[in-house]
């Protein structure tokens, strides 16, 4: 199997930026969102490095990076990702035996010479690689979470860099109701203030760009919170 970077974040838009950086050095990378995707991903996908973003909070960063070792042993470079005030957390890293410890704001001469050792462990190969691609699919919606893509019957549905994080939450387990505590833990860094309101805003959006290629397929569940219909529902006007 290829060689392949995991990058574990819930930042799209951050993973994106490094998948082109890393993917034009010769290395197909692949996002997973929580550690148990991760850790799967390590046993199916034989990833030679992995990239850990702890800057939105990474008090579990240091357990993690010990479930990789075992999981994966010392043949994985595990570098990880800081802000640059988190002292304590570097330390903590580097004996949970984490390679590299990468600070923002990122510099790229930093991630080139991390890529250049990589280069070190791999077996050059000319040919054009592919990453797997990770892909959800539910009713009429399919989301590509390697491309960052959302279609619905065919068609191409826009939504933002947060709308995506809301409605993959929702996709990875849509027979469940999920409370407006649970989307805002999956949508927003840990430090950001909130309100419940802001997510029912949110979720509309994502309902009128769904509703534009079928009918109704998000639930919601009075007081509760939202998840989707198995079966779309007709939109009664």
């Amino acid at each position: 199997m290829d060689a392949e970077v995991l990058i574990h974040t819930d930042n799209v838009e951050f993973f994106l930026l490094l998948k082109h950086i890393l993917e034009t050095e010769g290395f197909p990378a692949r996002i997973c969102v929580d550690p148990k995707e991760l850790l799967d991903a390590i046993q199916t996908e034989k990833a030679v490095t992995i990239l850990l973003d702890c800057s939105s909070g990474g008090e579990e960063a240091p357990g993690l990076c010990r479930q990789i070792r075992t999981a994966a042993g010392d043949e994985v470079t595990v570098a990880a990702l800081a802000n640059s005030l988190e002292a304590d957390l570097s330390r903590d890293l580097h004996a949970a035996r984490v390679d590299t410890v990468l600070f923002r704001p990122l510099k790229p001469i930093v991630l080139l010479s991390l890529l250049k050792r990589l280069h070190t462990k791999v077996p050059h190969d000319p040919r054009p690689r592919a990453a797997p691609e990770l892909i959800f699919r539910h009713a009429d919606i399919e989301m590509n979470v390697t491309r960052v893509r959302v279609t619905r019957n065919g068609h191409p549905v826009s939504l933002s860099a947060l709308q995506f994080r809301l409605l993959l939450h929702l996709m990875r387990t849509p027979d469940i109701v999920h409370s407006r505590e649970d989307l805002i833990a999956a949508g927003w860094p840990r430090e950001a203030e909130v309100e419940p309101r802001t997510v029912d805003i949110h979720i509309g959006h994502i309902r009128r760009a769904l509703n534009r290629y079928g009918p109704n397929i998000i639930r919601t569940v009075r007081s509760v919170g939202y998840s989707l219909d198995e079966v779309a529902k007709p939109i009664h006007m």
